[in-house]
């Protein structure tokens, strides 16, 4: 009875004692069992390798990266197939352009009154009647009221261009007005009939005058002094001595 009692106290020690000693063994880093043939069993240190190797990126990764970034659309081409469908012509952008060829249009023709009123001439001129049938005026000349003036303008060939009319009022003045410029013709101011059946005779020297309608040849302005244009008596009169001795003719 006794040595049952005392193995029954002592496996119980060598139990724990081989316990011990086999968690003594495991972590004191003692060799790991041998491996059957046919076994395999993975190192610590290829473990580690193992992890690094798939934490790290391969050359696979970076070639599929480009190829997401190609594929998804950014923000950046929405904006640019925003701004192609705003650039495309459609019924706005027609009658933007008629507005714009109306505005032009019309800027033209206030270009063109301009330069019409650029080269708008006022001529002013005389009619008078010569009592002496000196053809000049003197002293006791006088105006000749209500004769009719007429500008013709014509070219070398005598193929006419422009004709402006007018009328002398009480002072026997006369004013026309030219428009255009005429530099390439020849303009005349002519008088061709006289309202007083007193002073009926046409000048041989003053029943025309030319003018110079344009500012390329010198004249500048838009104001034209014509020289005078006269009828004559059909017999001088008596105070024509003492007018044309003042003036210096003497013996006419």
């Amino acid at each position: 009875m006794v040595n049952y009692r005392a193995s029954f106290v002592i496996l119980p020690i060598l139990l724990l004692l081989a316990t011990t000693a086999r968690c003594s063994w495991i972590s004191g880093g003692a060799p790991p069992p041998a491996v059957t043939e046919g076994d395999y069993v993975t190192s610590p240190d290829e473990l580690m390798n193992d992890d690094d190797d798939a934490a790290s990126p391969g050359p696979s990764n970076e070639l599929e990266s480009p190829e997401k970034d190609e594929s998804t659309p950014g923000p950046s081409n929405e904006l640019e197939e925003e701004s192609e469908e705003e650039s495309s012509p459609g019924p706005e952008s027609d009658i933007m352009v008629q507005a714009k060829n109306s505005i032009e249009s019309h800027r033209k023709v206030l270009i063109s009154q301009e330069q019409e009123k650029d080269d708008t001439f006022i001529i002013q001129g005389k009619v008078y009647c010569d009592p002496c049938r000196i053809q000049f005026p003197t002293k006791i000349s006088f105006p000749l009221a209500g004769t009719k003036v007429t500008l013709v303008c014509h070219k070398e060939t005598g193929e006419e261009t422009y004709r402006v009319e007018g009328e002398s009022d009480q002072k026997g003045k006369y004013t026309l007005e030219a428009v255009g410029d005429h530099a390439d013709e020849i303009c005349e101011i002519t008088v061709n009939q006289s309202p007083d059946p007193n002073c009926p005779e046409i000048m041989d020297d003053e029943n025309h005058v030319r003018v110079s309608l344009t500012n390329k040849h010198g004249a500048k302005g838009k104001g034209r002094y014509a020289n005078p244009l006269g009828f004559m008596v059909k017999e001088a009169d008596p105070r024509c001595k003492e007018a044309l001795d003042e003036l210096g003719f003497t013996g006419i």
